[in-house]
């Protein structure tokens, strides 16, 4: 039925979009169609599939990521996939995502890429690029069995309106719920839309204490930024909550402005910001890594930097 298919899934409609417009670029080299899995009502939302180059979409109404966890939800899209056969799956790299993918992989016996910046076909082989070894290299492999399973980071690809065929298929699955609650522990969010932010300001360890945070605050008020930080910070310190990691294992940015405050630039963090278009660097130390990330480096001690810098962005705006 699938034939050289690609088929997308995301429990976030607006990533499921942005997957879309490049499961349309591949499958039209491919000479197929694009399919897309919605899970939970998607009375209201097959429109909006299908004016982003969804041509079939497949509803399972009863599972939805708003009550099912992610065992449940992976073992819907699981059952949806083995159905069709696609050539390749497009999952976004969401914390729900990346199990999907690992379970989808591991139950069809096929290969699995993660966090791939670029898809592309070699007649019919697929090839993806993606980081290696902490994000230090790029690497190009190519799938041996398929369907190829690809995760693609958050808005890594634009969403283009572009109206698909829209045809509709409401798909039973039959799935058990394989995890038992043991305990329930709310953790700590702030709501921050880091992803989505034109400036960002991120703090390492060269703060010396939590109440120094005012000093960074102040900045991001005046920018009308958004605050992250290293995992450290979040992580050890508990400074900042878990989803203001910007990192390999945290969020992945790509502001206009990206202030790094005291952050040595480790690996681990410049993955989850090279992306950004401008990088300014504040730290004492003129040998950190991440001055050879910025696209303007302040080398000086940040309790000093930073009301001096407040102060004139101050100004600037008071004159404008």
């Amino acid at each position: 039925m699938s034939g050289k298919a690609v088929l997308v899934f995301s429990e976030e409609d607006n990533l499921a979009f942005e997957l879309l417009a490049l499961a349309k670029q591949l499958s039209n080299q491919l000479g197929s169609w694009t399919g897309a899995i919605i899970l939970g009502d998607g009375e209201d939302r097959v429109v909006k599939f299908t004016e982003h180059c969804a041509d079939k979409i497949f509803v399972v109404s009863e599972v939805d990521p708003q009550r099912n966890g992610p065992d449940v939800i992976a073992e819907a899209v699981a059952q949806v996939v083995s159905n069709m056969l696609p050539h390749i799956v497009l999952i976004a790299a969401t914390k729900i995502g990346k199990e999907v993918a690992a379970y989808l992989a591991q139950s069809l016996r096929t290969g699995c890429a993660s966090g791939c910046l670029d898809v592309s076909l070699r007649d019919s082989q697929v090839e993806v690029t993606r980081f290696v070894m902490g994000g230090r290299f790029l690497a190009r492999q190519i799938f041996e069995s398929y369907p190829a399973v690809i995760t693609i980071p958050p808005h890594r690809f634009q969403a283009i309106q572009l109206k698909g065929n829209g045809s509709v298929e409401n798909v039973k699955v039959t799935v058990q719920k394989r995890i038992s609650k043991l305990e329930f522990r709310a953790v700590e969010k702030s709501g921050a839309e880091l992803e989505d932010a034109e400036v960002v300001v991120a703090i390492g360890r060269g703060l010396k204490r939590k109440d120094d945070l005012k000093l960074v605050e102040e900045l991001v008020k005046v920018l009308g930024a958004e605050l992250g930080c290293t995992r450290p910070i979040s992580g050890d310190l508990k400074w900042l909550p878990e989803d203001r990691h910007i990192g390999l294992s945290g969020k992945h940015v790509r502001p206009k402005l990206y202030i790094a405050v005291g952050v040595s630039g480790q690996i681990q963090h410049v993955v989850g910001m090279r992306d950004s278009k401008t990088v300014v660097c504040v730290n004492t130390d003129p040998n950190a890594p991440m001055h050879k990330e910025a696209d303007y480096s302040i080398v000086g001690d940040l309790y000093k930097v930073l009301p001096a810098l407040t102060n004139i962005i101050k100004r600037i705006k008071e004159k404008a």
